[in-house]
């Protein structure tokens, strides 16, 4: 289903590919591209395994609860139902310190994955700074080169009398023609790591957006989780407490409803 918890897992992945794919980093991006990358990878079997067991649960329970659901309308012997649900109260205890770990790792990593992309604005400001310092450099290099090459030229029209100066002038002229083309060098360096940072940053978003749609689909879960879990354990209970058996019918029914919803969920 294009709204399952697979499918947010998957975009996010892909999320993921297309932020690892930006190239020209500065060191402290691509350090954070690599952390994030491997945070959320790690992410992925953890999802994948809590499905699994949740997948196996479902598929184990249902025809257990409708089992349930005939030997209740049946009247079967009591004790042969309560062992029934004791059963399932069993399988659906397993899932909840299973899910309770998943739904950790998850928030966890997302505040470490957004903590990361917050710090993309301070790389960006720096190199901001650090734009506007070389643009400075630039402009006062160009100002001494063009000073310079006009006295060489100046000197060049003295002919001999010129000579004296003429060395000395073409070699700051020289100096700094050199420095406005290593500053020109600096400036397009830095301005591919600028566009670079505007584009993980734009990647970030999405990833971002990915991801919060992740931790939404397993808050899910885990609240599906609590219900099937409290749906069976209240029919146990009532149960041992004489429960008339059309009331423990309908609460039959309706856990198997939650169960249904929960491989929904899960899937």
């Amino acid at each position: 289903m294009s709204n399952s918890l697979s499918t947010a897992v998957e975009n996010l992945v892909a999320a993921k590919q297309q932020f690892n794919s930006i190239s020209g980093l500065p060191p402290a991006a691509q350090q954070i591209k690599t952390d994030s990358s491997g945070i959320i990878s790690s992410l992925v079997p953890v999802v994948q395994t809590m499905q699994r067991e949740i997948g196996g649960f479902v598929q184990t329970a249902i025809p257990e609860l409708n089992e349930i659901e005939t030997m209740v309308s049946g009247k079967s012997p009591l004790p042969d139902i309560k062992t029934k649900i004791a059963t399932v109260v069993g399988e659906a205890n397993t899932l909840k310190p299973l899910v309770q770990e998943a739904t950790d790792k998850i928030n966890s990593a997302m505040s470490q994955v957004l903590g990361y992309f917050n710090e993309l604005a301070a790389i960006e400001s720096d190199l901001t700074s650090q734009m506007t310092t070389l643009q400075g450099q630039l402009g006062n290099a160009k100002g001494e080169e063009e000073a310079t090459k006009k006295k060489y030229y100046y000197l060049l029209a003295l002919g001999p009398f010129g000579l004296i100066g003429l060395s000395v002038a073409l070699a700051l002229y020289m100096k700094w023609k050199s420095d406005v083309n290593d500053y020109e060098s600096q400036i397009s360096s830095l301005n591919n790591k600028i566009n670079s940072i505007k584009a993980m940053k734009a990647a970030s978003q999405l990833m971002g957006s990915d991801f919060q749609l992740v931790v939404t689909k397993i808050s899910g879960v885990k609240n599906s989780v609590e219900f099937v879990t409290n749906d069976v354990l209240k029919i146990s209970s009532d149960l041992n407490s004489g429960t008339a058996l059309l009331i423990i019918d309908i609460m039959v029914k309706a856990a198997i409803t939650e169960v249904t919803t929960l491989g929904i969920d899960a899937s």
